[in-house]
């Protein structure tokens, strides 16, 4: 009974023998066929005589983690028919093993599935460490011996384009919005290319695209009962594509919007300093944080010479005072025997050792050398005796700052206060108008509020961008109309473009604004696509690429959530 678990087809085979091979992890296994009479493959008459026997060995699935060989006794035979070609032919294995295979069908499938979702390289090391040792070109030659699985033309049919090579060469994807799955894949983006599939593919009811004139000119020729959906989603980047168009043309005025808000920040906060300025009395320089650190040794020392003084009048001995301060001897003894607390008084150091050189140094620095190692070597040669640092400190007071570099301190300290409004980008503009304000961070709220407030014309694009949005986010397909007539008597001549794109693509968006379709789950197939196409990196050829993305695509873990 164990022996039918065993074999691939026990109508077929027959359990022979069987061997286990501790040192190279290897079960082998001895079969033979059990059928008296097999028929010719050429003529499929039945034949009988046995004209010899050899041996065929076929790989299978592991177990237990060993690799599985089948040693098969396969017959010749001679054809009873004088009229077929063949005089002698070998019987056939179709339910275990194809002719000429190496690998049991189940093995040969498992190891199909193993290529298409890890690839060759990366597939592999897994096989090997599952028992089925293969090449990667093994892995290659199975995925490509598989043909497409076959699939029925959408009713809603999703388009799109991705990159082989970003901006040289690209190829369109097809997906099947209903049953969420790739239809095909086009090696280019080419009109007549989606023409020609459309025509082999009749029964389209739905085209979901962007905004691309080239998808839009295809469907019409190759579907032209199909109702095309622009995807809402492409409506905004565009209508964002035309706001950089416009704030490039005004970075003038974005600069000057930026300045602006800047000194409108230093008079707040000149005008906060000086109301809560007592009256009458100078305005106190603050510390410097070596003072701030001196001040905070002295408390430190204050402290202890407290502990000390309370201890002695207690009645403690030196020796104790120490121990229990953590403080030398000489120390507990010093302050016991000044009147007062002990300040540390710091020499004068007016003197330098190189104010003789200082002369020297200027002159230097007049005629173009600021080179501190060669002037440190010239002051040797002139009998400087002191250290390098103090000629690095006085030079580094000397040199003066280029102008941008003091105005990039003066920029980075407004930045760190809070004070200065640097310049917004074109781009950067162009996404605070059309992004949802309820989206906004409150740094991003302050930059958009001088752009809305500080000029008209900005706060009627701002206006216009924003009815936009709501009008395609809540797909109000009834206010487009309006819209666009407001959009193209407002003066700007980048809004009239955009305005002049819509009503040459106008069936389009209104169906994208009053019907559920969009380009969603085809751009989630563009990305699986991406990440399959780098996995094969190397071997992503178009057929191959093809096999791939198509392969198991619609699966359950691909599809929408309900």
């Amino acid at each position: 009974m164990a022996s039918v678990f065993l074999l691939p087809d026990p109508t077929v085979l027959t359990l022979v023998d069987l061997e286990v091979d501790g040192a190279t992890q290897t079960i082998t296994a001895l079969a033979q066929t059990t059928s008296h009479e097999v028929p010719c493959p050429v003529c499929g008459q039945t034949a009988w005589r046995v004209q010899s026997r050899y041996v065929r060995t076929l790989a299978d699935l592991p177990c237990c983690g060993q690799r599985v060989r089948w040693l098969v006794q396969v017959r010749r035979f001679w054809c009873e028919n004088p009229a077929c070609p063949r005089k002698i032919f070998t019987e056939r294995l179709p339910s275990c093993a194809p002719a000429y295979a190496r690998h049991m069908l189940r093995e040969k499938d498992l190891l199909s599935a193993l290529a298409f979702a890890l690839g060759g390289r990366a597939g592999e090391p897994i096989v090997h460490l599952l028992g089925m040792p293969v090449s990667h070109d093994t892995l290659i030659r199975l995925m490509r011996r598989q043909d497409a699985p076959p699939a029925a033309t959408p009713r809603v049919l999703g388009v799109d384009d991705f990159a082989w090579k970003r901006g040289r060469r690209y190829g369109t994807i097809l997906i099947d919005q209903i049953l969420h799955k790739v239809v095909d894949i086009l090696p280019d983006r080419e009109a007549e290319t989606l023409v020609k599939w459309l025509k082999e593919h009749p029964g389209v009811k739905v085209v979901s695209r962007d905004r691309a004139s080239s998808y839009a000119d295809a469907v019409r020729r190759g579907a032209p009962g199909a109702l095309q959906v622009s995807d809402r989603f492409h409506l905004l980047v565009n209508l964002q594509t035309t706001l950089v168009r416009y704030f490039e043309r005004k970075h003038e005025l974005l600069a000057s919007l930026a300045l602006q808000e800047r000194l409108r920040h230093k008079q707040e906060a000149v005008a906060q300093v000086d109301e809560n300025r007592p009256e009458g009395k100078p305005e106190p320089k603050p510390l410097t944080p070596t003072q701030l650190h001196q001040q905070a040794r002295r408390a430190k020392r204050h402290t202890r010479y407290e502990e000390v003084m309370k201890l002695h009048e207690q009645g403690a001995s030196q020796v104790a005072i120490a121990h229990l301060v953590g403080l030398d001897r000489d120390t507990v003894r010093r302050y016991i025997r000044a009147p007062g607390f002990p300040e540390i008084v710091r020499r004068d150091r007016h003197h330098s050792k190189l104010d003789p050189y200082k002369d020297y140094l200027q002159q230097r620095l007049q005629e173009g050398q600021k080179n501190a190692t060669h002037l440190i070597e010239e002051l040797r040669a002139r009998g400087y005796q002191g250290g390098g640092t103090i000629v690095r400190d006085y030079l580094r007071g000397l040199s003066t700052q280029p102008e941008w570099q003091k105005a990039y301190q003066q920029v980075k300290h407004e930045m760190q206060s809070g004070t200065a409004q640097a310049p917004l980008s074109a781009r950067e503009a162009a996404w605070l108008f059309v992004c949802n304000p309820r989206k906004l961070k409150l740094g991003q709220v302050l930059q958009l509020e001088p752009l809305r407030v500080g000029d008209e014309e900005f706060a009627r694009v701002y206006n216009l961008a924003q009815d936009f949005r709501m009008m395609v986010v809540a797909r109000q397909a009834e206010y487009l109309p309006r819209w666009l007539e407001e959009a193209k008597t407002s003066g700007i001549a980048e809004l009239r473009g955009f305005v002049a794109g819509i009503y040459r693509d106008y069936d389009a968006v209104r169906n994208g604004l009053s019907l559920e379709w969009s380009q969603g789950q085809t751009e989630a197939q563009v990305h699986r696509l991406k990440l399959i196409k780098r996995q094969g990196y190397g071997r992503a050829n178009f057929d191959l690429l093809r096999l791939r993305v198509l392969h198991r695509s619609g699966v359950p873990n691909q599809q929408k959530c309900v």
